[in-house]
């Protein structure tokens, strides 16, 4: 009887440690994200870029930008792009009122595929300027990703059925 509750211990010991190492392991990885999302944002406030913020996101392509979105001292929403590195690339802007809205592109991607379920909206930054990436998975349990252009809705490049 000992020896059974002595391996129940054990087991339960090492289960518990190792969910506890994966977590501290997680928050780990995730902290240079956090600390360049927070470094972002206090950007946009400090240089009275923005006023408030809404939203903020990394968005990854071939480059990554931290996308911070929200209202500026006049009242109007805009999305900053700061990149990750700490190159020569130039910090862009949108005004949001400029480009299709966030449930415009989302409507658009999913026209026509009945049963999916949206996984996220992002707006960022590719070679072509400012697209939205819908992400979402069909009826078929397909991932999909859809590139739609900010300023006018066009597609401009879809991946699907992953």
């Amino acid at each position: 009887m000992a020896l059974k509750r002595w391996l129940i211990f054990i087991v339960v010991f090492a289960i518990s440690l190792t969910i506890i190492l994966s977590l501290l392991i997680y928050k780990e990885a995730r902290e240079p994200f956090n600390d360049n999302l927070m470094k972002a944002e206090s950007y946009t406030l400090q240089n009275n870029l923005l006023k408030t913020i809404d939203d903020s996101y990394v968005y990854n392509n071939t480059d990554s930008y931290q996308t911070i979105i929200g209202t500026n001292k006049d009242g109007s929403k805009k999305a900053f792009f700061i990149p990750t590195k700490d190159n020569e690339e130039q910090i862009m802007e949108v005004s949001l009122d400029e480009g299709i809205s966030e449930e415009k592109a989302v409507s658009i991607a999913l026209e026509g595929e009945k049963g999916s379920k949206l996984l996220h909206a992002k707006l960022g930054v590719e070679e072509v300027g400012p697209v939205w990436e819908i992400t979402f998975v069909n009826s078929k349990d397909n991932l999909n990703y859809v590139y739609l252009l900010f300023d006018n809705g066009d597609w401009w490049k879809r991946i699907s059925n992953l």
